[in-house]
């Protein structure tokens, strides 16, 4: 397990520098031919244009990973695989609001496998390297945690997500990945530094009093989760009639509307396009107005549902942190408790939570990306809350 997460944490670092230096590009470009606005239209076209003329067609990466579980070799195709790869960067690099971690899941999964062929070619010359086999299915898991620690640079969520499945941590997969993601880490670290995920200037301390707020954060939401889930799928079956080609673009022409605000207000700050980090950190320096956290909210919520319904490809990991660090946001206004981004990281993980459909990962990820360990008892409760919430909802 130790050489497939290094190389893998080779690969995402490599693949996250080129997809660094694409996004500028195409900025550039757009903003040389007056595009700029439009950019997310083009490229969500481009997608599922592409995805067409491949006849690889609509693609779910959460069905893709499900289905590796019980069958990778039927998930993981070669010339497929390196189609939706691209379809991935295409739909991250040209401004679509989703996460980097769902296609770098995918991608360490896919490599895991062809490292379980080629590892299986090499011990019909060699029988005694069949010791070194693990099942197609441990390989794939694997993968996907050296991927997933390489991206959230944390290497325990990253692993526990990968061995998780069903909101259940699977003990045979668990050591490999703990392996896996170790060595990715460390490889990953080695060409991209150390810096955390969400670096942290402050020190936050708990208090009681915030618990109870928590509480109720944790509430909001799990509403507002279960309201993205529902908006998701009534777009998606509001664009399933049109022909996928034609999709992306309809699509797109939304998510240029739901950055027009972005554009003309805010001097193009990407509220709408990637994943959502920059959004993250502006919301953790605390001098964000509530009602204008909530405008980021709604608009970040349409721009994902609408990136996903329309035949984007990509994850709802960190488009959900930033939606709930802005409902967490607009907590940190109205309640003034001294400690700004304090309920905008707790809100993180409990929209987290609640999209995801998992309590100990999410509240995990925040600790290891923060290094702040006050937020792990609130981020409990209000991530427990969420996931209930959404649970009974859905």
């Amino acid at each position: 397990m130790l050489p497939l997460g290094a190389a893998i944490g080779l690969a995402v670092a490599l693949a996250l520098r080129g997809l660094g230096s694409f996004e500028p590009w195409v900025g550039r470009v757009g903003g040389e031919t007056h595009l700029t606005l439009v950019v997310p239209a083009i490229g969500l076209f481009l997608v599922t244009l592409w995805l067409s003329i491949t006849g690889i067609g609509e693609v779910s990466l959460f069905k893709d990973l499900d289905l590796a579980h019980r069958s990778p070799y039927e998930v993981f195709p070669f010339r497929k695989s390196i189609g939706k790869v691209l379809a991935c960067a295409m739909t991250i690099g040209f401004g679509g609001s989703v996460g980097v971690e769902g296609p770098g899941k995918w991608f360490g999964s896919a490599l895991g496998l062809q490292f379980h062929r080629l590892i299986r070619a090499f011990s019909r010359r060699v029988p005694i390297a069949r010791r070194l086999i693990a099942p197609a299915s441990i390989m794939v898991r694997a993968g996907a945690a050296s991927a997933l620690a390489s991206v959230f640079r944390a290497p325990l969520s990253g692993a526990l997500m990968a061995a998780e499945m069903d909101g259940r941590l699977h003990s045979e997969a668990l050591v490999p990945c703990l392996f896996s993601a170790a060595a990715g880490f460390m490889v990953f670290s080695g060409w991209m530094g150390m810096q955390p995920l969400l670096p942290i200037s402050r020190t936050y301390t708990a208090h009681y009093s915030e618990l109870y707020w928590a509480l109720l954060l944790g509430l909001t939401c799990g509403l507002l989760a279960s309201l993205y889930l529902w908006l998701k799928g009534r777009l998606r079956a509001l664009l399933d009639p049109i022909p996928l080609h034609w999709r992306g673009l309809v699509a797109g022409i939304g998510l240029v509307l739901l950055a027009m605000p972005s554009h003309f207000l805010w001097g193009g700050f990407p509220v709408t396009q990637g994943g959502g980090l920059e959004l993250v950190a502006h919301l953790l320096k605390g001098d964000t107005l509530s009602q204008q956290a909530i405008l980021f909210l709604a608009l970040k919520l349409l721009a994902t549902a609408l990136t996903l319904a329309g035949g984007g490809i990509g994850g709802i990991w960190l488009p959900s942190l930033a939606m709930g660090a802005a409902v967490g946001a607009a907590f940190d206004g109205w309640l003034g408790l001294g400690q700004p981004g304090y309920m905008t990281l707790v809100g993180g993980a409990a929209f987290v939570g609640a999209t995801n459909e998992s309590i100990l990962v999410p509240v995990v990820f925040l600790a290891e990306t923060t290094a702040q360990a006050s937020l792990v008892v609130p981020a409990l409760i209000a991530t427990s809350v969420a996931y209930l919430i959404t649970r009974e909802r859905t």
